[in-house]
């Protein structure tokens, strides 16, 4: 019985060793396919922000697929060579039991036809393995493959007003008669067939080379200018590296600031600890530095809230303006906390409004990651330097943007990304 059984225990051993050393080898491959797509696309991206199949040194390979030799000149003449030379790095050339190849183009790449991309790349990575024990069985070899795809996005495709929530309907709805006027463009990332809705009126005009930008699709399309560019990439959160300031004890224990009717008052950065609450007609203006508020924002009829230089950090509570305020604040222009006008913690989910009265200003970063935001800001006289980003965002009255803000992070939207 044992030596009936021997062959078949063996095979069994065999295939088990076997499968985990194809498993193994797998990994490194896809590892040598990610860096080599990574590449590939990344020295696209420094050689043009924009790069199509005209750019020098970048390489288009629509319709074929070029094959890395198996030595890669450590000088490349173009981006497809720089992909090779990674591959190589990871331990795979086209040698032996190994190929390495490349497909490249603008537009759609073919393994993920409804992406539209500015330039993607598609590498595959194949070897022939021997089976040790397996062989037995009559399975001499095996092949394992991998597969990768990279594509680039140019560093102002992301725009100034962008919702990141990736599969809400509505995730950005212009009601009404409201119109967004951006001069940087708009990028949604949902992939809801109605992930912008404008059908109750709403409008949306982007100055070229501006564009408005949908992962999914949009109700109403016929109301945005130039026409939307719908089943583009995702994007992650350009803002992800934005860290919370460090927090301390209560600015406001023993004089909080709940300013009454007409009432006004002037203070300077800390924690507070119970908010900031300006009742009707009051005014409230704060000095230059990091406000850390534990209990929301609250701006009253008519109130007045002003200041150059903050940076308002909101740790819980959301922000509430309402009634006419009178609202205008400009972000520093200097420090790590350029730029940053507003940042709603990522825990706090309190939908916030930012809707004050036909004068209202904000000039820099609203970012509210968490949270739904309702905005109106900026006349066409007067067009603010804003960024705005938003879980998902409504607009309820005419906004002008003319510029995103500046900040450490501008442009971190732009460059090389995995697609799959």
């Amino acid at each position: 019985m044992f030596t009936l059984a021997i062959v078949p225990l063996f095979g069994m051993l065999g295939l088990v060793v076997d499968m985990g050393w194809a498993y193994f080898r797998k990994q490194a491959a896809q590892a040598a396919a990610d860096a080599a797509a990574g590449a590939a696309a990344q020295a696209a991206y420094i050689t043009n922000s924009s790069p199509n199949c005209a750019t020098p040194h970048v390489a288009c390979y629509t319709n074929s697929e070029y094959t890395c030799p198996a030595n890669p000149s450590t000088s490349p003449s173009d981006n497809i060579g720089n992909g090779c030379l990674y591959a190589k790095a990871n331990g795979f050339v086209s040698s032996g039991r190994q190929k390495v190849t490349f497909q490249s183009g603008v537009g759609s790449a073919p393994t993920a036809t409804s992406v539209t991309i500015s330039y993607w790349v598609v590498v595959r990575v194949s070897e022939e393995i021997p089976q040790l024990f397996s062989a037995v069985l009559g399975f001499p070899k095996t092949t394992i493959t991998a597969r990768a795809t990279t594509g680039t996005r140019e560093a102002s495709a992301g725009g100034c007003v962008i919702t990141l929530d990736p599969t809400a309907d509505n995730s950005l709805s212009i009601s009404g008669t409201a119109a967004l006027t951006s001069g940087c463009g708009v990028f949604v990332n949902s992939n809801s067939s109605s992930a912008i809705n404008t059908n109750g009126g709403g409008t949306i005009t982007t100055t070229p080379p501006a564009k408005t930008q949908i992962v999914g699709g949009c109700n109403g399309c016929g109301n945005i200018s130039p026409a939307a560019q719908t089943g583009v990439a995702t994007m992650t959160d350009p803002f992800a590296d934005l860290s919370p300031p460090t927090i301390g004890g209560c600015t406001d224990t023993a004089n909080p600031v709940n300013l009454g009717s007409h009432d006004k008052r002037t203070i300077d950065p800390g924690v507070y600890c119970s908010g900031l609450n300006a009742g009707a007609q009051s005014e409230l203006t704060l000095n230059p530095g990091v406000y850390v508020i534990k209990a929301g924002v609250s701006i009253g009829a008519q109130a007045t809230m002003k200041g150059t230089g903050v940076s308002i950090y909101i740790q819980s509570g959301g922000v509430t303006m309402t009634g006419g305020a009178s609202v205008s604040l400009t972000a520093p222009t200097t420090g790590s906390w350029q730029g940053i006008l507003f940042y709603q913690d990522r825990a706090d989910t309190t939908p916030s409004n930012l809707v004050g009265g036909t004068g209202q200003l904000m000039n820099g970063v609203l970012y509210f990651p968490a949270a739904h935001l309702t905005y109106t800001g900026g006349s066409n006289v007067n067009a603010t330097q804003t960024t705005i980003v938003a879980d998902t965002a409504s607009m309820v009255g005419n906004s002008y943007i003319q510029a995103a803000a500046t900040t450490q992070f501008t442009g971190v939207s732009g460059g090389a990304f995995l697609i799959e």
